[in-house]
């Protein structure tokens, strides 16, 4: 039987993955450090638990004994950090780390890297041969695109396996920047849509994103192949209004780039004070500013990709928000 290592399973996108995989009967291992909440798989029998860190090379040489195939999803996605280095050290050397120890023990490495990765588009879709042409605002968006190119560097060298970038992805249980941002219009808390909110964006439902990096596991016709996993790429205003209507609540009002920028800054200044992440960042709100379109016909070609339609993602999405609120109300 397939043993899968899997990295991050405790994230947005780890724990649907590693349920799947469970339900499909493979034999699982997941890296945890000792805070990890492993509460989403209770009940699940036969998950073997290794404790560690991928930049810490011991715990991963032990982790990695007698693994066919990694999952590594493990990153900093955070809008913020106090210490920035805290995103080179996650995101890229500790993707070296799994991607060296891969090589060296002939494992399948599986790699979720990210739509940031790409860089920002022109309107019309692009595919995975794009090459960015923008700066990158944020630190995240830079270490995800460092973070790819070292793993390309590691196929050159014979590593075997594939990269997926999801697009921004969407569901139920999401509380990263844009889950946030969902349940706050659902909660009525949302502050608004800075500018018109013209640029584009590519939502991928997550059980879409699981379903297609499960559907390349004994593929290995298609190594070293990278897929995008988007979806709808759609205005990001007309976005804020389908949740707002499915949700039937007010449409989000508009109010000026520079003032929300202004309120950007307040926020940054109170979190160097203390410690704390900010609602939102200068940067995060310049890389909203920008095109996010891309083309998912590859993955729907070669590993049976298969997109859910936005407005029916986001009402299973906004039903869970809604009865998450009543559980917290009571």
């Amino acid at each position: 039987m397939t043993k899968i290592l899997i990295t991050g399973a405790t994230g947005f996108i780890g724990i649907p993955l590693t349920k799947k995989l469970y339900q499909l009967g493979y034999d699982l291992k997941i890296l945890i450090r000792e805070t990890s909440d492993i509460s989403p798989f209770e009940g699940l029998d036969n998950i073997e638990y290794t404790v560690g860190d991928i930049t810490d090379m011991e715990s991963l040489d032990k982790a990695t004994e007698n693994v066919d195939v990694i999952f590594h999803l493990a990153a900093y996605t955070g809008i913020w950090a106090k210490d920035k280095s805290i995103y080179n050290d996650i995101n890229v050397k500790g993707t070296e780390n799994i991607a060296k120890l891969a090589l060296k023990k002939n494992i399948r490495l599986l790699y979720v890297s990210s739509f940031t990765a790409l860089g920002p588009t022109p309107e019309e879709p692009v595919d995975e041969t794009y090459e960015k042409t923008d700066e990158f605002y944020l630190e995240y968006e830079r270490t995800k695109y460092e973070g790819k190119k070292v793993v390309q560097e590691y196929f050159k060298k014979g590593l075997n396996g594939n990269i997926f970038y999801p697009g921004i992805v969407y569901g139920p249980g999401d509380f990263n920047i844009f889950g946030e941002m969902l349940y706050d219009i659902v909660r009525g808390k949302f502050m608004g849509c800075p500018g018109d909110g013209e640029s584009i964006a590519c939502f991928s439902y997550v059980h879409d994103v699981v379903d297609a990096m499960i559907n390349t596991l004994e593929r290995e016709d298609i190594n070293r192949e990278d897929f995008i996993l988007g979806g709808e790429n759609i205005l990001f205003i007309d976005y804020l209004n389908m949740i707002a209507n499915i949700a039937d609540c007010k449409e989000p009002r508009h109010f000026p780039v520079s003032m929300a920028k202004f309120y950007a800054r307040l926020c940054e200044f109170k979190s160097k004070i203390t410690g704390k992440k900010p609602y939102i960042t200068k940067d995060t709100l310049n890389s909203f500013e920008l095109n996010r379109s891309y083309s998912s016909e590859k993955a729907k070609r070669m590993i049976d990709y298969r997109i859910t339609p936005l407005e029916e993602g986001l009402q299973k999405t906004i039903k869970w928000y809604q009865d998450y609120l009543k559980s917290e109300q009571k």
